[in-house]
């Protein structure tokens, strides 16, 4: 009797240690493939774009080689007050990104004696104004119905961020058009990213990586700190918008 439960003692303690070892082993294979993740994000994309982007809380590592955001927004002439955020960043001929956004926020109160602000242009749906600007600027007949939902899983986190995606064919180049948030959140982005055809095999990659890794509110403030992103929630991401 003795001897049956040492050998079950030994038993139990053997399988701990080895359960323990195996517990080592994958913490140690998921920091090796997180860092060859990183290493991957660094060769690929550009450093996160302050200014204000960072403001308005909204996280983005362009695609390497951008530059920007330039001074006026290059997709097509906008409205001022029609969206709360306009960027363009620009590498020559090989690639663009064009970055709207509207972040709603409390509004600061009038000061005592302060002139009257001008009265902001009406706004419509976020989704249809941004379609409505891209089919003005270039040609293309694309309808909101035309857009499908894409998710974007970040590697070794429970993040993942959900967009309407469509792609335009523009003759010689392609305009990949990816919105982000519902009409409930108080972030609505549109990134759109344009390229030459002969350059598409270059691109896609960097803008995979871009999309893993856009973040807004909360999340992006912390990865704007240095610091990670919850690996136990969703980093922030929510259902895509609504057709």
């Amino acid at each position: 009797m003795k001897r049956a439960r040492a050998m079950l003692i030994s038993f139990g303690m053997l399988l701990a240690v080895g359960c323990g070892s195996k517990n080592y082993e994958y913490r140690i294979e998921q920091t090796i493939s997180r860092m060859k993740y990183e290493k991957r994000l660094d060769e690929n994309l550009g450093e996160a774009v302050k200014g204000k982007l960072e403001e308005k809380n909204i996280f983005i590592r362009p695609p390497k080689g951008l530059a920007g955001p330039t001074k006026t927004f290059q997709l097509t002439a906008i409205e001022p007050g029609r969206f709360d955020l306009e960027n363009t960043f620009i590498e020559g001929d090989k690639q663009s990104l064009h970055v709207l956004a509207r972040v709603d926020q409390p509004k600061a109160p009038a000061k005592k004696g302060a002139p009257p602000q001008a009265a902001a242009p009406p706004r419509g749906d976020f989704n249809q104004e941004v379609v409505e600007l891209i089919r003005n600027a270039s040609g293309a007949e694309i309808d909101l119905s035309q857009f499908k939902q894409e998710t974007k899983q970040v590697q070794g986190r429970r993040q993942s961020n959900t967009f309407l995606a469509k792609t335009l064919d523009l003759s010689a180049k392609e305009m990949q058009i990816y919105l982000f948030g519902s009409k409930a959140s108080p972030y609505k982005v549109a990134l759109i990213f344009e390229y030459p055809k002969a350059q598409k095999n270059a691109v896609a990659p960097k803008i995979g990586l871009c999309l893993e890794n856009f973040l807004v509110g909360d999340p992006a403030r912390l990865a704007f700190s240095g610091g990670e992103t919850d690996e136990s929630g969703d980093g922030g991401a929510e259902a895509a918008p609504p057709i």
